[in-house]
């Protein structure tokens, strides 16, 4: 765009007075466009002061090299730009205070390592050295219980096991008192409570005094009950630290599953007259030791051994009697052959969309199904009126007995169609793949090829998408086959057919007749996409821009978004990271706000973890796609 140095003089002081009205009517807050209705209303009111403003600061360089951001100031790319150079010291605007480039040496006097840095990932399999260094101790302490534990994101959650694994401790100050958790206790809870009960125990045997912390050691001994099985010589030894009523039902289940009848005797009578036990528990500990099942009533409020003794001794429980919502319970009841299908595969999908159930083990609960009568006829109808599990079991089991070509793609586009956008990448979205990897990306299935592409996309599966993506542009350039570009751009490379389509195509095609809704997930694309690297010129943000739109709220919390912008600026790995995972929450990139989620993005690219910013990116944008 050219222009004289006086339209540019005014350019300057417009946008610093915009940013002067945003930080105090936003509360400092977070707008990040000028041009997205998603962001601040007050950006709205101008839609010609100019491009959206940096994410991050220009990051120093980490430990380990870092990417540079592509600055949304620089000269405007040609029409259809991919990835671009930055420039070397390019402009930058923001509407938050700037953070001040640390100097070459930082002189701190602090005390000793935190005694629980070992981790069972070192190196570049975990985030680096120490990816701790920078933060205070008690400042991670109190981060780390916070962090989500059932998100449906397979990148967050894989980031955030990573962070929890990897080698590297944060610092005490030089007079700090010894906090009331430790360190390793604190990362064994939140792995167990993720559902990863497998890293955590490989963690405490890296961290045996973690162990000393009851709460730590129930989460662990909880978890490994709910995804069994459990290895009950250390938790028994383990609960000899404790006692209490907990560690004798533990003590008990593991003597009744090891057969030893005479010592279960006893603990059972003991715990008969506890008042206010878990008298579910005591009447399956009944049926383990030989005497009836009990007739449940209901799976509410159930304990973790519980659950395990119901599995151990084949109880089910009536039908619609599922009232969880803990993952973990969840994904127990999905695990136990004697429960009610129905009831099975409702807990089964639960607990795959929080990612505590695979694909496969969703594909079995689906199996487990009957249909009645004319069901998989008019299955078609039915996901019309019903999006359940239930109705997605049956279009599972009704494509495996399909011969017929073309009903298999019928069928195939039900079950992708059917998966909620925001579980594309999880269980639930390689589910379908499942079956759309048995259907080849031939001109009798076009009418499937964008669900498929964007699917495929959504799983990082990006050479599958790009042949189904080829098939759509073959068949049809519609909108539905146009909001296919930003996601073959996240994916990491050159979309199919080339850059034809490029940037300006696929807005002609995905803004025309745009209603507000639409403008406003092409802004957030438009942000994700600048946030990886791509140029984003003034026209873009414009065309998407809809000043009329009523405004939506964004609020992230102010500390932890400053946190961020303090972290990345200066290259602290394990600092950014953990307050990504925070910002994102437990809905993860798909439910974020796409400022959050691009400000997340440019974070962990800041700081020279590329691959995982784009699945955060890829995973956000196959949401807003629509």
């Amino acid at each position: 765009m050219s222009g004289s140095r006086a339209d540019a003089g005014t350019s300057a002081a417009r946008i610093r007075r915009l940013a002067a009205r945003t930080l105090v009517a936003a509360t400092g807050a977070f707008a990040v466009s000028t041009f997205s209705p998603v962001f601040a209303p007050a950006f709205a009111q101008d839609a010609r002061v100019g491009p959206p403003i940096r994410l991050v600061p220009a990051p120093v360089q980490p430990s380990a090299p870092a990417q540079e951001l592509t600055d949304p100031l620089a000269a405007p790319a040609p029409s259809n730009p991919i990835l671009v150079t930055p420039q070397a010291n390019p402009p930058s605007f923001d509407v938050v205070p700037k953070v001040a480039r640390p100097s070459g040496i930082q002189v701190e006097t602090l005390g000793p390592l935190d005694p629980d840095g070992a981790g069972t990932l070192e190196g570049a399999r975990g985030l680096g050295g120490n990816p701790w260094q920078g933060i205070a101790r008690e400042a991670v302490l109190r981060l780390i219980a916070d962090l989500p534990t059932a998100t449906p994101s397979p990148a967050a959650k894989t980031l955030q096991r990573r962070l929890l694994l990897s080698s590297g401790s944060p610092q005490a100050g030089l007079d700090e008192p010894a906090p009331p958790r430790r360190f390793g206790a604190l990362r064994v809870e939140k792995l167990a409570a993720m559902g990863d009960p497998r890293g955590a125990a490989d963690l405490v045997a890296l961290l045996s005094e973690s162990l000393t912390d009851e709460a730590t050691a129930r989460a662990l001994t909880d978890a490994q009950l709910l995804a069994g099985p459990i290895d009950c010589a250390k938790a028994t030894d383990v609960g000899k630290d404790f006692g209490g009523a907990y560690w004798q039902r533990v003590e008990l289940f593991c003597r009744l599953r090891g057969g030893d009848r005479a010592g279960a005797d006893l603990a059972l009578d003991m715990l008969r007259e506890q008042p206010g036990g878990d008298d579910a528990f005591v009447q399956l500990a009944e049926a383990m030791a030989g005497g009836l099942s009990p007739q449940l009533r209901g799976l509410k409020d159930l304990s973790p051994i519980a659950l395990a003794a119901m599995r151990a001794t084949q109880t089910g429980a009536p039908p619609d009697s599922l009232s969880l919502a803990d993952p973990a319970r969840l994904a127990a009841v999905a695990t136990n052959p004697a429960i009610d299908p129905a009831t099975r595969v409702t807990a089964a999908e639960r607990a795959a969309a929080a990612l505590f159930l695979d694909a496969r083990q969703l594909a079995e609960a689906y199996r487990a199904i009957p249909s009645k009568g004319e069901e998989v006829a008019r299955l078609k109808d039915m996901a019309a009126r019903d999006r359940s599990a239930r109705t997605r079991a049956l279009v599972h089991q009704a494509f495996t007995g399909a011969m017929d070509g073309g009903r298999r793609v019928e069928l195939a586009r039900l079950a992708v169609d059917l998966v909620d956008p925001a579980l594309l990448p999880g269980p639930v979205g390689n589910a379908a793949a499942g079956l759309l990897d048995t259907v080849s990306p031939t001109p009798d299935a076009a009418a499937l090829a964008p669900a498929a592409a964007r699917l495929y996309y959504a799983l990082g599966r990006a050479d599958a998408a790009k042949r189904w993506h080829d098939l759509a542009l073959r068949t049809a350039r519609t909108a539905e086959v146009a909001r296919l570009w930003p996601l073959s751009v996240l994916a990491g490379g050159p979309p199919p057919g080339g850059t034809a389509l490029g940037l300006a195509g696929w807005l002609d095609e995905a803004l025309r007749g745009a209603d507000s809704a639409t403008k406003s997930r092409v802004a957030g694309q438009l942000a994700l996409l600048q946030a990886v690297g791509v140029a984003i010129p003034e026209d873009a943000w414009l065309q998407a821009t809809d000043a009329g739109a009523p405004p939506q709220a964004m609020a992230p919390n102010p500390a932890l978004w400053e946190r961020l912008k303090d972290a990345a600026s200066a290259g602290r790995v394990g600092e950014t990271v953990l307050t990504s995972l925070l910002l994102l929450g437990e809905g993860g990139p798909a439910t974020a706000s796409p400022i959050v989620t691009a400000r997340v993005v440019a974070s962990l690219r800041a700081v020279g973890l590329d691959a995982e910013a784009r699945a955060i990116a890829r995973e956000a944008a196959a949401a807003l796609a629509g």
